[in-house]
């Protein structure tokens, strides 16, 4: 076997000392004094909110006796489930500097790529530690890539059932389907990742997972993985089980994962897992074996089903699409409780003591833009501000009509009666190409002092949104030369705080 250690080619991914300057942080974090930690410490054990909690979308709210149980749960999930898609969405970056990185990096996560070898069997995985404590215990999520290259290909390809208890091994699934069998590929895949030694403590030293976990039973690890990674994820947690690791020390949350298994292996091994399959209404990834290989593959756990039409795409496998969709579910999760009165909305203002006061001011503009299947970007911008910002105070929001913005001459008004010394007024376009499906962003951001001889600052950036760049990716891309300039200009601007809880070429599958 070949460990091959760490990426090392983008030093700033590995180094906790590493102050967040670039990139946008979507939504990761951890309870803090700013947080509300209340619906991630009731959250149900399928979904381990102690583990991540939350968005960069502020939420604080009365005690937890006051909120409805059912939608502090359903906040909770999504707000996990969001965390897990952003960190998939990041490991195709093959150990290269990503802007999902970057947004567990801005809240003082340490993101490690792995890349390891055991033979003809090539793996990669992303393992992000929270800098943060949660019971004493540092929050972790380990991503596992999907097919990006043909030695993944070569796993996908290795359909044969092989029976999945060494009791078994004697055995033949095909002529005996009370065997439990698993997919050899996956299983192969799975084998590998939990012979490679990964620190996920934090502590800077790799342990064996399975030792490790058994000895610390406190401990929580989310697997997730894309395609290929959420299945050897889900095969990863199965042979963790085996060894007598706890289910709720090891839950599972796929994106448009295959079935792993026959039926007789879900029906034994399914209750051992803790399991959420996320799948989207157009991909056929999830069906795929039992369709055309046979074999007895069957799905098994819980199920979160996306639904997006077929004109955005009739074919909804990559990540990309699970992105958009997992955020603007947290956003609508989040929306539901807030009109039930079980959270409380976004305060207009905060100041923290020392800090200087900034005004802001965010607009977004939609030109044929259609928001069924993605969030509202002026508003997750204007969170991302809430979070970077030790004090703000929002003087100005919501969308504008045309081509052409002239700021509102209220704007400074406001921003003067409530004493701050910047304000920041930024927009947010989406607009349609032509009569086509496709449509292109841009971001523009304006620095102007209200106090001293200071010179104002502007930034504007656009991009497109493509089949593998969804629209949180490519804002996350837009803004992050905008964060950058705006931490130049701000020195007191910070590491953002949680406000709530390969080779080439067409072998890829997230393209």
């Amino acid at each position: 076997m070949i460990l091959t250690r760490p990426y090392r080619n983008n030093p700033g991914i590995v180094s906790k000392a590493l102050p967040a300057a670039l990139g946008l942080v979507l939504f990761l974090g951890v309870c803090s004094s700013r947080s509300v930690c209340s619906a991630a410490a009731k959250a149900p054990a399928a979904v381990p909110a102690e583990s991540v909690s939350g968005m960069a979308a502020a939420v604080r709210t009365a005690g937890p006796a006051e909120l409805p149980e059912t939608l502090r749960k359903e906040v909770s999930a999504a707000a996990v489930t969001a965390a897990a898609a952003s960190l998939c969405s990041g490991t195709y970056k093959n150990g290269a500097a990503s802007q999902e990185h970057q947004l567990f990096m801005d809240y003082g996560w340490h993101v490690t790529p792995y890349l390891y070898r055991d033979g003809r069997t090539v793996i990669h995985f992303d393992v992000a530690v929270g800098n943060k404590p949660i019971a004493g215990v540092l929050p972790t999520i380990l991503a596992v890539r999907g097919s990006q290259s043909r030695s993944d290909w070569a796993l996908n390809l290795k359909t044969k059932p092989v029976p999945f208890a060494e009791a078994d091994s004697r055995k033949n699934p095909a002529k005996d389907e009370n065997v439990p069998a698993v997919h050899q590929g996956f299983d192969q895949y799975a084998r590998a990742l939990l012979a490679t030694p990964v620190d996920i403590d934090g502590d800077g030293v790799p342990d064996p997972l399975p030792a490790y976990l058994k000895a610390h039973p406190e401990r929580r690890l989310l697997f997730t993985g894309h395609s290929l990674g959420g299945a050897a994820a889900t095969l990863a947690a199965a042979r963790l089980a085996v060894q007598g690791v706890s289910r709720e020390q090891i839950p599972v949350i796929t994106f448009g994962a295959p079935a792993v298994g026959n039926r007789a292996f879900g029906e034994t091994w399914g209750s051992r897992i803790d399991l959420l399959r996320v799948v989207t209404s157009l991909d056929p990834v999830p069906g795929s074996l039992q369709t055309f290989i046979g074999g007895g593959y069957a799905q098994f756990g819980k199920v979160q089903k996306f639904s997006l039409s077929r004109k955005y795409a009739s074919f909804q496998h990559p990540i990309s699409f699970y992105y958009d969709l997992a955020v603007k579910h947290f956003y609508d999760s989040w929306d539901k409780a807030i009109a039930a009165g079980a959270l409380a909305a976004p305060p207009q203002e905060y100041r923290t003591e020392g800090k200087p006061l900034v005004a802001l001011a965010v607009y977004s503009r939609n030109k044929g833009f259609d928001d069924r299947f993605s969030p509202d970007l002026g508003r997750f911008v204007l969170d991302e501000y809430r979070a970077l910002l030790p004090s703000y105070t929002v003087v100005g929001k919501g969308s504008l009509p045309g081509d052409d913005f002239a700021e509102p001459q209220f704007i400074g008004e406001r921003a003067r009666k409530a004493g701050a010394s910047w304000l920041i007024v930024a927009t947010v376009d989406q607009k349609r190409i032509g009569q086509t499906r496709q449509w292109y962003l841009t971001v523009t951001q304006h620095i102007r002092p209200l106090q001293g001889r200071n010179l104002p600052a502007d930034t504007m950036g656009s991009a497109s949104v493509s089949f593998d760049r969804g629209v949180v990716q490519t804002v996350l891309a837009l803004l992050e030369e905008q964060k950058q300039q705006l931490k130049g200009v701000l020195p007191f601007v910070e590491e953002q705080r949680a406000l709530w809880i390969g080779e080439e070429g067409d072998t890829n599958e997230d393209h």
